[in-house]
């Protein structure tokens, strides 16, 4: 089940118990409240229908013996003698005594003949005649509905359900609404999140709304994102680049080398590649230490950047080997730029590194002349290089 079909179904139960619950409790104070008037105006109407029965016979002994208080009422109430009533239902249902304080009119548990209790007592009321107290009324009885009372409550539960059914429909609308709300921004990040994975090279960001867990999730989403966009970065970026001198490694290289070269072929445009090797490195390095021969590659790396332009793709090659691509650069304008490679080495202060060190580098320089790819000019560039070295090293060779 989806999140939002529980959340509507949640939040659809909580509304219909609410109703329910506040339904019945509204239902049981209306049906208490009315009851209890109810009972009131009964109560009323058979303290007067008392009164008037105990009149009618002279005394309330007479009475009992000539005709039962059940008949007079009916009769009083068809003749229309006694006064309209707010109830149709019998007003004899209540506990009355006679002077002396015994049940005459059982109700409430009580029969005939009992003698109440004195708290039962201290709640009467006295029924007054032209000839005085007669007899006493306790607002004791049963429940009294009469049928028009039973309508006005009909009515009263039938309004209780139609407002506990619309106050349903409109919970289940506003789970419906909130459902969706919520459910939209959690299905943006699910399908933020397959994106990502379908695409693990591109930058997914989401629109962050804050208030709430949805927002926290969207800017937790993002930071991820962005970290994980910059380990990609830092990671191909490791892939690419020698660990010692932060320069292109060689893999690196022929893949820019093979681009540019293609590139220069269809425009016909000039491009030069040298490759340098250092002077008697694996002496340097087995006189002064390896610790020192990497404080010498790690100088070169910067003197070789330092000589180059950005457009340049400076590279280690491998052991103490570099090589700089120069693209749209002649042949003869790359040869100034590998001389003042040159130069800059034989002249950097080697000595502070170790008392009595010294570096050169010879360098051999080929161009795209004639040549049908990158590799043949690498080839021919090393050619120069071993004769730069069998030439006396520290030297140019290839640019001629």
């Amino acid at each position: 089940m989806r999140i939002q079909s529980k959340f509507t179904l949640s939040h659809l139960i909580v509304g219909l118990l609410s109703c329910v619950l506040a339904g019945g409790v509204a239902y049981q104070l209306i049906k208490g409240e009315y009851e209890t008037r109810s009972l009131r105006r009964g109560y009323d109407a058979f303290k007067t229908e008392l009164a008037g029965y105990v009149l009618a016979h002279g005394s309330l002994n007479n009475a009992l013996a000539t005709e039962p208080f059940e008949e007079y009422v009916e009769r009083m109430r068809t003749a229309g003698t006694l006064p309209a009533l707010a109830t149709d239902a019998p007003a004899y249902r209540f506990l009355g005594l006679d002077g002396k304080g015994v049940v005459v009119f059982p109700a409430g548990g009580y029969k005939i003949g009992d003698v109440l209790p004195e708290e039962v007592l201290a709640a009467s009321e006295p029924v007054r005649t032209a000839n005085g107290i007669e007899a006493y009324a306790v607002p004791i009885g049963d429940e009294i509905l009469g049928r028009g009372d039973g309508g006005l409550m009909s009515v009263v539960t039938g309004s209780l359900a139609w407002g506990a059914l619309a106050a349903v429909a409109a919970s289940l609308l506003l789970a419906v609404g909130l459902g969706r709300g919520m459910t939209v921004r959690l299905r943006d990040l699910a399908n933020a999140v397959r994106a990502m994975r379908r695409s693990p090279e591109e930058l997914f960001q989401m629109e962050v709304v804050p208030g709430d867990e949805t927002g926290d999730l969207a800017e937790a989403y993002n930071a991820m994102s962005r970290e994980l966009a910059q380990a990609r970065v830092d990671v191909r970026e490791l892939s690419v680049r020698d660990p010692l001198t932060g320069l292109y490694n060689r893999r690196a290289f022929e893949e820019q080398a093979s681009t540019f070269f293609e590139s220069c072929k269809r425009y016909g445009q000039s491009m030069s590649v040298m490759m340098g090797d250092l002077d008697h490195f694996r002496v340097l390095n087995e006189t002064f230490s390896h610790e020192v021969g990497d404080l010498v590659l790690e100088q070169v790396a910067k003197l070789i950047l330092e000589n180059s332009r950005k457009s340049d793709v400076v590279a280690r090659y491998g052991g103490e080997e570099f090589v700089v691509l120069y693209t749209n650069t002649s042949r003869d304008k790359a040869a100034i730029a590998c001389e003042n490679i040159r130069r800059a080495v034989e002249s950097f202060d080697w000595e502070q590194y170790h008392p009595g060190l010294a570096v050169t580098i010879s360098i051999g320089l080929a161009d795209n002349t004639d040549l049908s790819s990158t590799g043949s000019m690498l080839t021919r560039a090393d050619q120069y290089l071993s004769a730069a070295k069998a030439g006396g090293r520290n030297r140019l060779a290839g640019a001629e």
